[in-house]
């Protein structure tokens, strides 16, 4: 998987990474450091701590499992910290140009100071951002860029409060740069978008027609004739297609373009089978000379979610199947770096997902292009979580600029984001449980929001209320949250499937997904013959993951049955910070991954493996489980193999083929009470056959007691 330099897209403008050499200071108020002037240009930083971005205050705390209260009310920091650094631009490279700073992401509310002046603020922790700093600069002198950012819980930016279940690590803590251009350039004050959206139409084997509109600045003192060229590219390079437009722009003004043109034999962006894309490379020009330049990628692909036959890419049937992924890492939490990202997604891809939803918020925009890459659809949303409200009173009164700032993260969601085709739904919220008109009538001008600003993709929402008019928000697709098998409240393992067939065909008349479903799984917790109910304490210490693994398999049986589900999203992929839990064998994490914190993967991850993926492949399972009785009640493998072997220090357990297995469960062996000697280490080996003649095995070594 080869990296993307972020600057790569861009021309005749320069891209300056400006995450190195930061000076950071946690301005707690228990040291009465919360009014410190951090942005004071005389202000002594040296025995501040030296960072380099990106960076988070959180990446312990977050995940220590700690029970006492901190600064914000939770059980982690929750407050204000300052970042600090010097720049210097020569006005050889810089003199005449329009310079902004941007932002990648920041958690919750950053204020931006360039020598001590305000030069800009930002509420909301997921999108990116920027900020015109040119009239703060001093250029060929040394400059001081100082930046608060505060991840306090608020009452009007979503999540609010404390409402979701997961860490919200402060900092800045994805990439930051400088990027300078001439006075006529596309506008990069656009809510954090390129300033170009391309809109493929009328979509055939012969052609498809490209609608791409521009949007323009002149920051400049004279106005501007300017020619604006559109090259598309395909994937070798080569231009497809060509358009050219003239715009006049005056001194100060901005303006939009749409450029039309035709691609003849388009080739399509067909998920995981092909991710083909396409680059429109954008030239702006005035008097001969280029001013400003920009290729944004993007793919041509048709898309349609049937309430009876699920979904359908590019008038194909696609099983969408796939994980929730949080921005998190056990290495820095979530100040993740690209290449964390792209090992992330490589464990998605060699698990066999077609499909990711990105939860609960914005990602980082690499994400989105690993996807087109890999051909991942993608279920992307807002951080409205749980509750729009603070208030907990029958009235969930909204908090003054709680309607406003969702707006604008979803506004921000999808302007950034419009271009990629592995988008194919905007969620709105995420098992919202407070109902008021209030809330409904701002729920619907959400959706009215997201058709306005794209009218090609869906809206969504994940629902975990099941009744009343939380069945009716708007959105023309909808999810369903619920963890049969897992709480207790849900029901057994073994009812999910009828209860999706009530809903479905007396409930809803839309099409339904599953948006999260699954269970704990601790890595060093096994046990035999497990009762769900007596013996799986859900918000507790016993996970067994062995029940983990078996509960998926239950669960993915009837999924399979019911074409319907235009999607089944597992909770989650890795497990993931959540300070406030201690359940499993883990503190201050979700342990529902199908894969630790860490990356290593659970027995329930290589269930999923030999399902959804062909290539060959042999789990033992439990491999975990070094001391138990002699007296196993089952061993158990998963291979897609023709058949598989089991081996008890060298003797044969007996060979089972594929064909004997049970239609639903055509991956998983088992072999019934096996005997293993008591005091001694066993070695368990499984051999798996192909139809190619292709061996493989795994093993396993088991104390008898």
């Amino acid at each position: 998987m080869n990296s993307i330099k972020k600057s790569d897209n861009c021309f005749n403008r320069s891209v300056l990474c400006l995450d190195g050499d930061w000076r950071f200071l946690k301005l707690t108020k228990k040291d009465g450091l919360d009014s410190l002037k951090a942005e004071a240009a005389g202000l002594d930083d040296s025995d501040w701590e030296k960072v380099d971005l990106p960076h988070t205050w959180n990446a312990e705390d977050g995940a220590a499992g700690k029970f006492e209260k901190d600064e914000g009310g939770e059980c982690y920091y929750r407050g204000l910290g300052a970042y600090r650094k010097k720049l210097f631009l020569s006005s050889e490279n810089y003199g005449g140009k329009r310079i902004f700073i941007q932002f990648e992401g920041a958690n919750t509310v950053t204020e931006l100071f360039v020598n001590g002046c305000f030069a800009g603020k930002h509420e909301g922790g997921f999108s990116a951002f920027r900020f015109d700093i040119t009239d703060y600069l001093l250029l060929d002198k040394e400059n001081l860029i100082a930046v608060k950012v505060n991840n306090a819980p608020t009452d009007y930016i979503a999540p609010i409060t404390d409402q979701g279940d997961f860490t919200k690590m402060g900092g800045i803590y994805r990439d930051v740069s400088l990027i300078a251009v001439k006075p006529l350039h596309i506008d990069l004050t656009d809510f954090g978008s390129s300033g170009i959206f391309v809109t493929p139409k009328n979509i055939t084997e012969d052609s498809a027609d490209l609608e791409i509109l521009i949007k323009l600045a002149n920051d400049g003192q004279q106005d501007e004739n300017a020619l604006i060229t559109v090259d598309i590219l395909g994937s070798e390079g080569g231009t497809e297609a060509f358009a050219s437009a003239e715009a006049a722009l005056k001194a100060g003004q901005k303006s939009e373009i749409g450029i039309s043109l035709l691609l003849k034999n388009p080739k399509l962006w067909d998920g995981v089978r092909s991710p083909y894309l396409y680059t429109a490379s954008i030239t702006v020009k005035s008097g001969g000379k280029i001013f400003d330049g920009y290729c944004q990628s993007f793919g041509i692909r048709t898309y349609r979610m049937d309430s009876q036959e699920g979904f359908f890419l590019n008038g194909r049937y696609m099983d969408l199947r796939g994980v929730n992924y949080h921005q998190d890492s056990f290495e820095k939490g979530w100040a993740m770096t690209d290449s964390q990202r792209e090992r992330d997604y490589k464990m998605m891809l060699d698990m066999g997902c077609t499909s990711v939803r990105m939860a609960h918020y914005q990602h980082d925009g690499y994400e989105y292009d690993l996807c087109d890459r890999l051909g991942f659809t993608v279920w992307t949303e807002i951080g409205i979580v749980n509750k729009m409200s603070a208030d907990d009173s029958e009235t969930h009164k909204l908090s003054e600029g709680f309607a406003a700032n969702a707006k604008t993260q979803l506004t921000e969601l999808i302007r950034q984001n419009y271009n990629h085709p592995s988008v194919i739904v905007w969620g709105i919220s995420n098992e919202l449980h407070q109902m008021t008109d209030e809330i409904y009538n701002l729920y619907t001008e959400l959706k009215a929001i997201a058709k306005k600003e794209d009218a090609t993709r869906f809206t969504t929402y994940a629902d975990s209320q099941f009744w009343g008019r939380f069945l009716e928000l708007p959105g023309e697709v909808v999810g369903y949250n619920r963890y049969f098998g897992w709480y207790k409240e849900a029901g057994p393992v073994e009812s999910f499937g009828d209860w999706l067939d009530e809903y479905h065909n007396s409930k809803e008349t839309r099409p339904i997904c599953v948006s999260e479903y699954g269970g704990g799984g601790a890595m060093s917790q096994f046990k035999d013959n497990i009762n769900w109910l007596e013996e799986i304490d859900p918000w507790g210490e016993r996970h067994y993951q062995n029940y983990q693994s078996a509960m998926h398999e239950k669960i993915w049986a009837q999924f399979s049955r019911r074409r319907y589900l235009w999607g089944k999203y597992i909770w989650c992929i890795f497990d993931f910070a959540s300070n406030g839990r201690h359940e499993g064998d883990t503190v201050g994490q979700n342990d529902k991954g199908l894969a630790t914190r860490e990356r290593v993967p659970k027995d329930s991850y290589y269930f999923y493996k030999s399902v959804w993926n062909p290539e060959p492949m042999v789990h033992l399972t439990e491999k975990g489980f070094k001391k138990r009785p002699f007296e196993i009640p089952e061993v158990k493998a998963y291979s897609n193999a023709e058949y598989a072997e089991l081996y008890v220090n060298g003797v044969s357990q007996g060979k089972i083929c594929r064909s004997e297995l049970d239609s639903d469960y055509s991956t998983v062996y088992v072999w019934k009470n096996v005997n293993i000697n008591k005091d001694t280490v066993n070695e368990l080996v499984v051999k798996a056959g192909f139809s190619d003649g292709k061996v493989i095995d795994d093993k396993a070594e088991w104390s008898g007691c």
